[in-house]
């Protein structure tokens, strides 16, 4: 078949793809049922993730004959700015398509499997293995991340699978990229315009970021820091996080200069085995990930519990208090990490202490065994839509979450978080009430302690 031909029939193909979306734009869908939009929805998704493969084929080609330059085109960039209209950032998200058109990721796009966020979280993660890594690894970690989106995976719990394996898979590089995160740090501000607005742009580090999290979490919610409690807080969260560091920073400026180093009120969770050899990143309640030494950096001098205990100090209230205490709370953070359900991946600081056995109002215990982190959404789910919990230290989240009969969740229930199933408050092998400055004791004497009972 001769050039001109394939030519004629790709562009009948593409004729015939822009006339059926000519036909699909006239469709009125006001009247259409719940279970059709849906269905519409997940054919255009198809289609849209099938258009951008197919198109980072033809740039590719277009780029290996220099068709922008036979078309007139300063370069490709050009060509798809000047020639399509495209903004600077989409026509360099073309380029950046078109140079893995050929690989596995984008073949699994083309095939339906993988979302535009798929795509960039695998392309990020296999940008931070080191230069020299092998082929045969790359393509392995490739090929993982693939399967793992194949399995109706979010953006977000792929992106936790991707911080696994590249923790598994390049063991060093949380403190290797410690000078580069350095380096990238950066916030700046611009002066005002007109409208006496400037705008700010921040490159965080984990700490950073750690920060800003605890600050929106305590200030950032809606009815803190709104002047009339009788009336609703109509802010969005943008405007909430904007006054939550005004709050913050007048707070900071009007602080005693010689207690400036207060400690800020982040809870870390780190194992045993990354204190002990200081690798791998914690994790904080608001769901930032830092590096360990940065953490213990963080803390020093601040009293900040390490590890919630192995021990039963104040765990089991009964029928004392219907709400989990402090320590509760603490505690389910360091077994759980953030919300049980497995679909929801809210971080502990914004989840709520749920009575995953029996309810508090059926006479349920405010016991650690009996209770689970739950984000509100997730709370509100089981007694708004039927879904039941019940503990069980043999699930992967530490807690089965049980669909409502009847629902298409109940024939395909969520899959499993990533990871190893997090160990239950009262096993989970921590220090008890371990300081930072008795941090070499406290390790010590656990080692001890385990020897012995080996």
């Amino acid at each position: 078949m001769s050039d001109t031909v394939m030519w004629a029939t790709a562009s009948s193909e593409a004729t015939t793809v822009l006339s059926a979306l000519d036909a699909h734009l006239q469709q009125d869908w006001t009247r259409a049922s719940a279970a059709e939009l849906h269905a519409e929805l997940v054919a255009l998704e198809q289609a849209q993730r099938r258009i951008r493969a197919t198109q980072a084929r033809v740039i590719a080609a277009a780029r290996t004959t220099s068709t922008a330059r036979q078309m007139g085109f300063v370069n490709e960039r050009q060509m798809l700015t000047g020639g399509l209209g495209l903004a600077p950032g989409d026509a360099r998200g073309r380029l950046d398509d078109s140079a893995i058109a050929d690989t596995a990721r984008m073949r699994a796009t083309a095939e339906g499997t993988l979302s535009a966020g798929h795509l960039r979280v695998i392309n990020v993660a296999l940008a931070a293995l080191p230069d020299d890594y092998d082929d045969e690894g790359r393509a392995h970690l490739e090929a993982q991340l693939i399967a793992l989106a194949a399995d109706q995976c979010t953006t977000r719990r792929l992106h936790e699978h991707a911080h696994r394996l590249l923790d598994a898979a390049d063991p060093g590089r949380a403190e290797r990229g410690a000078e580069e995160r350095a380096r990238r740090r950066s916030v700046t501000c611009s002066g005002q315009g007109l409208n006496l607005m400037a705008r700010a742009s921040m490159t965080m580090d984990p700490e950073l970021a750690a920060l800003m999290r605890e600050v929106h979490a305590r200030w950032g919610q809606p009815g803190r820091l709104w002047p009339d409690p009788e009336a609703k807080d109509t802010r969005t969260d943008g405007q909430r996080m904007h006054d939550a560091l005004v709050h913050s920073l007048q707070l900071a400026l009007s602080a005693d200069a010689a207690k400036t180093a207060a400690p800020a009120a982040i809870v870390v969770r780190v194992d045993l085995d990354q204190l002990a050899t200081l690798a791998g990143c914690g994790e904080t309640d608001g769901g930032i990930r830092v590096p360990v030494p940065q953490a213990l950096a963080m803390a020093r001098a601040n009293h900040w519990f390490l590890a919630l205990c192995d021990q039963e100090i104040g765990l089991k209230l009964y029928r004392g208090r219907r709400t989990a205490s402090r320590y509760q709370r603490l505690a389910l953070f360091a077994a759980y990490g953030g919300c049980t359900h497995p679909d929801c991946d809210q971080d502990a600081r914004h989840c709520q202490a749920h009575h995953a056995g029996k309810p508090w109002a059926a006479g349920g215990l405010t016991n650690i065994d009996e209770l689970a982190l739950a984000s509100s959404d997730c709370h509100a789910m089981i007694h708004d839509t039927g879904w039941t919990t019940v503990p069980d230290p043999r699930a992967p989240q530490g807690v089965r979450w049980i669909p409502p009969a009847g629902t298409p969740r109940a024939t395909t229930p969520p899959s499993p978080k990533p990871g190893p199933p997090p160990p239950t408050p009262l096993k989970a092998p921590v220090l008890p009430f371990a300081l930072l400055h008795d941090l070499d004791a406290a390790i010590g004497q656990r080692l001890h302690t385990g020897r012995e009972a080996a």
